[in-house]
């Protein structure tokens, strides 16, 4: 019975023990079951070596601090050629059409009269010339106006990129109406096709455009942002302008022609506006 007894409790710790070992042997394969699961399902790729570099933060370029600068403005004066003064807008306008038709720019500027612009020039004897030709010849009483706008500055204080890239845009927009002026000459001259004149505006419309996202891009520079909302308003008229020759469908190039004097001269117009509007907000401040 003792032999018994003693057997009971052998057979008692040999379970034991059997018991410890297989506890140890089901938590080892499933800790290992787990991993195998969390590596072959849950847990997320590792990224090839390509991947790697790609997912790799590459430095900014630090922003340079702000500085205070004075973006100046030239004077800007231009000739243009008025067929005459009207007393309303109605008979102005009419009278602008026809002239239209004929390759001028009919454009209706409004002042004390109604005046009907046909070009612009540079230089004011370029501009007499033609007048007395057309008196001469047409027997229209051809009339020289002075398109200007004066000499303005701006004190910007920004981040010194930002300044320069508003410099850029003017130096752009004056560079464009200047290539207007070239364009609807040598269209005249017949020099230039319909269609190459449109190509040569299309260019020039994507430098402008380029500018102005570079320069504006950003909320307007604090203190200064009528002045340069004002400004942008005349990039985006000259913009505009360029838009509807470029997408004229008509080949007749005195269509062409009236579209690159009005855009040329309506763009001066617009920026002579805004000179006199800044001035006069200059003043009372």
């Amino acid at each position: 019975s003792r032999r018994r007894r003693s057997g009971g409790r052998g057979g008692a710790k040999w379970l034991a023990v059997l018991a410890v070992a297989g506890l140890i042997v089901y938590v080892a394969l499933a800790m290992g079951l787990g991993n195998v699961i969390h590596d072959r399902f849950l847990a997320p790729e590792e990224p090839g070596e390509d991947e790697l570099t790609d997912a790799t933060p590459q430095p900014t370029q630090a922003l340079s601090s702000e500085i205070t600068e004075t973006v100046a403005f030239p004077r800007i004066e231009v000739y243009a050629l008025s067929a005459g003064s009207y007393p309303s807008r109605a008979e102005a306008q009419k009278n602008a059409l026809l002239f239209a038709a004929r390759g001028g720019a009919g454009y209706v500027e409004e002042g004390d009269e109604y005046q009907v612009l046909l070009s612009a020039y540079n230089s004011r004897k370029a501009c007499e010339t033609v007048a007395e030709k057309l008196g001469d010849e047409e027997n229209i009483a051809a009339q020289v106006v002075a398109l200007a706008a004066d000499a303005v500055e701006l004190k910007l204080t920004a981040q010194a990129q930002r300044i320069d890239g508003i410099r850029d845009a003017f130096a752009i927009w004056q560079q464009t109406t200047q290539m207007l002026s070239d364009l609807w000459q040598d269209v005249d001259s017949g020099v230039c096709s319909a269609q190459q004149a449109k190509k040569r505006v299309s260019d020039q419309r994507e430098k402008l455009k380029e500018t102005m996202d570079t320069a504006f891009s950003d909320a307007l520079i604090q203190g200064q942002a009528t002045a340069l909302d004002g400004l942008y308003g005349v990039l985006q008229a000259t913009l505009q302008g360029l838009d509807a020759i470029a997408v004229e469908e008509a080949e007749n190039v005195l269509e062409v022609s009236s579209k690159i004097k009005y855009t040329e001269i309506s763009s001066l117009t617009e920026y002579q506006s805004y000179v006199e509007a800044l001035k006069a907000q200059m003043q009372e401040e």
